[in-house]
């Protein structure tokens, strides 16, 4: 008996698919960088061919979207996720989405919540809009590594139409 191979539900990041810029004062993770809850599923979301195409959200109700990096120590960045929303995209006007971030994987969470996302007509923008969400990386050899995500897990509404372009973790000081 030959029992066939499925591919797991969930995508899980390529680490080839970040880039750090100026000594680590910028790093730039592509959506094949990104763990995607569902990701695999192409009744959910549409994977990129190329490392310059956005990952597409057909349809969730559970949006949950991480990644990790390194970072110095001593040091504040800024993390942000830039994206689109499609002219046809549906459920964000009142579900707020959670950006959340912990430094060490027993790290405690910061988070902020976005109460609406809203499209700069339709171009790219990014999230959190205007109040900017920082980490400061204490001078502890074990803290160094940052996880984040994007989150919408709690209202049980389906969302769709959202394109994630790439996340941004900048160095502010």
């Amino acid at each position: 008996m030959t029992i066939g191979y499925r591919k797991p539900p969930h995508y899980t990041a390529d680490a080839d698919a970040r880039e750090s810029k100026n000594d680590y004062k910028e790093i730039i993770i592509k959506p094949k960088g990104l763990n995607i809850v569902w990701g695999n599923d192409s009744r959910y979301w549409r994977l990129p061919e190329l490392d310059s195409d956005p990952v597409e959200l057909v349809q969730v109700s559970w949006l949950e979207v991480t990644g990790s990096a390194k970072l110095r120590k001593n040091k504040t960045y800024e993390i942000s996720f830039k994206v689109s929303l499609k002219d046809d995209a549906f459920g964000w006007s009142s579900c707020p989405v959670f950006l959340m971030a912990k430094l060490s994987k027993k790290g405690k969470y910061i988070w902020k919540r976005i109460n609406q996302i809203e499209a700069d007509q339709g171009g790219q923008f990014e999230i959190p809009k205007d109040d900017k969400f920082q980490v400061t990386v204490p001078d502890e050899d074990d803290k160094t590594e940052l996880f984040f995500g994007l989150y919408e897990v709690w209202s049980g509404k389906w969302k769709g139409g959202l394109k994630i372009h790439e996340v941004l973790i900048k160095r502010v000081d």
